[in-house]
C-alpha cells in the first residue's frame, strides 16, 4: 500500500489518534457509516468494492459508492459482515490525493474531507472518481462531477465548470463544525487543491480564483 500510495502514512495520521488506529479496522470505519469517515472517503475515491459474507458463507460484491443509502443506513443485512475491500491499484497515468480540514491536526473529525483518483492521458481526463464528506447525510461519491470531467481536456476551465456541478451535488448543513456556506467554500477549495497538489507545474490558485 505504501509503495502505491506514498502519502498514505501522512493521510492516516490525520485519522483519529495512534491508540485508536492501533485497534480499529478499515471495515469498522466503513460500517460506522459516518458522513465524514476518513477511510470511507479514501476508499470511495478508489472506486472500491466491498465483499459481503452472510451466515452461510455466501459472498456478494457491492460497489462502495452504492453501499450507503441514508444517514447511518447501508446495504448490510442482518447476519452479514464485511469480509474484504477491493480496488484497482493506481497506474502510471493515475493520481490520488486526500485532503482534510478540521479544527485540530490530530484526533479530530473533519469539517470537510475529500479525495480524488484521476487518470490523465494526452492531457485528457480518462477516468475520475471523487468523494467528499461532511456535506451530505452519507459519505458522498460525486457521481455527476466524476462523470462530467471524464473525456474533458485537463484544464482550469474544466475544473471550474466541474466545481459548479460539485456544488449542485452536495447539501451541507450548519453544525458545530461549520456553517453550510463555509462547508461549500471548503468543498470548492479542496477540489481546486487536488489539482494544485497533483499537477503543480500546470495549476496555481490564481488559475481558479480569477474565474470564480
Amino acid at each position: 500500500m505504501n509503495s502505491h500510495f506514498p502519502k498514505l502514512k501522512e493521510h492516516l495520521k490525520l485519522a483519529s489518534s495512534e491508540q485508536i488506529r492501533n485497534m480499529d479496522s478499515f471495515g469498522g470505519n466503513l460500517v460506522n457509516a459516518s458522513p465524514i469517515g476518513d477511510m470511507t472517503i479514501l476508499f470511495l475515491a478508489l472506486n472500491s468494492d466491498v465483499i459481503i459474507l452472510d451466515q452461510d458463507q455466501n459472498k456478494r460484491k457491492k460497489a462502495l459508492k452504492h453501499f450507503y443509502q441514508d444517514y447511518k443506513t447501508y446495504d448490510l443485512k442482518d447476519g452479514e459482515l464485511l469480509k474484504a475491500i477491493s480496488f484497482k491499484l493506481p497506474t502510471m497515468t493515475s493520481f490520488f490525493n486526500f485532503e482534510k480540514v478540521c479544527k485540530r491536526t490530530h484526533l479530530d473529525i473533519a469539517s470537510v474531507n475529500s479525495a480524488i483518483h484521476i487518470s490523465v492521458e494526452n492531457n485528457r481526463i480518462s477516468e475520475a472518481h471523487i468523494s467528499i464528506g461532511g456535506v451530505a447525510a452519507i459519505p458522498k461519491y460525486l457521481h455527476e462531477t466524476s462523470k462530467f470531467i471524464i473525456g474533458k481536456i485537463h484544464s482550469s476551465v474544466t475544473i471550474i465548470e466541474a466545481n459548479n456541478i460539485l456544488q449542485s451535488e452536495i447539501l451541507p448543513i450548519s453544525d458545530v463544525r461549520g456553517a453550510s456556506y463555509y462547508k461549500r467554500l471548503l468543498a470548492r477549495q479542496l477540489f481546486f487543491a487536488y489539482f494544485m497538489e497533483l499537477f503543480p507545474q500546470q495549476f496555481t490558485l490564481n488559475d481558479f480564483l480569477q474565474h470564480v
